[in-house]
């Protein structure tokens, strides 16, 4: 395919851009668009009204299979990825069985090759098979596969020693720990935070330092292994102070937050029951303006979704029984387009870099650019559309969200994979 998306509000944070301009693709390629005739053979859309950015990157997303395909799989998943304007993504490797082995990471590429509609970059367990014990063949793993991160995602190892060792292999491979801290000890079957909602609602609380004691672990140990480590889904004031902590002593500590944590607090569970049980928990307003604080000082370089899907029947049962996680693909261009870019929290193009410079930064990823000769990856968004999230008229098998029927202005309209339109809402027109 030959097009060329004309009069774009361009936005490219690689190359500092946000201007009007033309987006020439020649097949699968980013080319000037000058370079593309005329012809009948190029397609010219008009986007005048909408922002083409680099395809988003999503680093934490749960497509369930192989083994829970009752919740998602990939096909549907990377449909729902599209959808929500996310070209590559990065799957987690709690799946059954897990991905711990070279064995199983070419099954799971072989899956991928034949159901992704994206880009799907897959993941390896830090420990065999997640459960802290043992470590798995790192160094043999970088060599043979194209995984782009070690990670027990929903677990965390709890050996210091163990979790150095990690470090160490990390370290020669070149390759980031992107951890789930939690401190198992002090979570002590907590559900939700503690704290006064725990104790209106009658169940166990997981404190906010089952999350940064584990942070703290994790950045004393990097500074005797200057291994790369990004923590996932920040939610608690304290870890935030460790990770700027670390960030300002040099070292390779990342950290992300995901939509829930930063636009929901534990007051609205009483009403979203399961459907704001995620781990770590939803925490206080005190944490929700230390997330955002960190976004603007960059402490917290990315937005991942987390996006974690449960049948209905799951989701169904009492809040201590019921899984963790929350669909997220979909939901994170509007909210994040409603709550920080539109209210004036962030500039358009600091956002844009949460989503596509910082994730390939912390994974050393060459995507999330517009640069000339690229793989033509690309999201358009358009800013002013107003509408309400229907999560009964998602891609994903799940429905399990908290912000169905909420208000949102801002939404993707279309998603170009590879040269591809891999989404459209049918609004473009040549």
């Amino acid at each position: 395919m030959k097009l060329i998306l004309k009069n774009a509000r361009v936005i490219d944070p690689r190359n500092n851009i946000d201007t009007i301009g033309d987006i020439g693709i020649d097949e699968s390629i980013l080319v000037d668009s000058s370079t593309l005739s005329r012809s009948f053979s190029t397609k010219i859309i008009d986007v005048s009204n909408l922002v083409v950015t680099p395809g988003l990157i999503d680093m934490h997303v749960h497509l369930r299979e192989p083994g829970f395909e009752y919740k998602e799989d990939i096909r549907t998943g990377t449909k729902t990825a599209a959808a929500g304007g996310f070209t590559t993504i990065v799957a987690m490797p709690n799946t059954n069985p897990a991905i711990d082995s070279i064995k199983r990471i070419e099954l799971l590429n072989t899956l991928i090759r034949d159901s992704s509609l994206i880009n799907t970059l897959p993941t390896v367990c830090l420990s065999k098979n997640r459960q802290g014990t043992e470590l798995t063949d790192i160094i043999d793993i970088k060599n043979n596969t194209n995984v782009v991160a070690l990670t027990d995602d929903g677990d965390c190892i709890q050996d210091d020693e163990l979790m150095l060792k990690a470090m160490e292999f990390a370290y020669k491979a070149d390759l980031p720990i992107i951890d789930h801290c939690e401190d198992m000890l002090v979570n002590a079957g907590g559900v939700i935070r503690k704290g006064e909602i725990s104790k209106i609602m009658g169940v166990p609380g997981m404190p906010g330092e089952a999350e940064s004691n584990m942070v703290a672990r994790n950045v004393e140990l990097c500074k005797k292994v200057k291994a790369r480590v990004h923590i996932q889904h920040i939610s608690y004031y304290k870890s935030i102070n460790y990770v700027r902590e670390a960030q300002e002593c040099g070292l390779p500590v990342s950290a992300e937050a995901s939509p829930h944590h930063l636009f929901l607090t534990n007051e609205i569970l009483p009403i979203a029951v399961t459907n704001g049980k995620m781990n770590p928990p939803l925490g206080t307003k005190e944490d929700q303006e230390a997330l955002l604080n960190a976004l603007l000082d960059n402490t917290i370089s990315v937005i991942a979704t987390d996006h974690a899907p449960h049948s209905p029947a799951e989701k169904a049962m009492d809040l201590v029984s019921a899984p963790f996680g929350i669909l997220g693909l979909e939901t994170a261009i509007p909210l994040c387009l409603t709550e920080l870019a539109r209210s004036g929290i962030m500039n358009l193009s600091d956002l844009v870099a949460k989503f596509t410079t910082g994730p390939a930064d912390v994974l050393n990823l060459k995507c999330g650019t517009l640069s000339l000769g690229k793989k033509a990856d690309i999201t358009l968004i358009d800013l002013n559309k107003e509408h309400r999230i229907d999560i009964n008229r998602s891609f994903s098998k799940s429905r399990n969200s908290p912000f169905h029927n909420r208000s949102a202005i801002g939404k993707v309209v279309a998603t170009i994979c590879a040269g591809k339109f891999v989404y459209s809402d049918g609004s473009l027109s040549s």
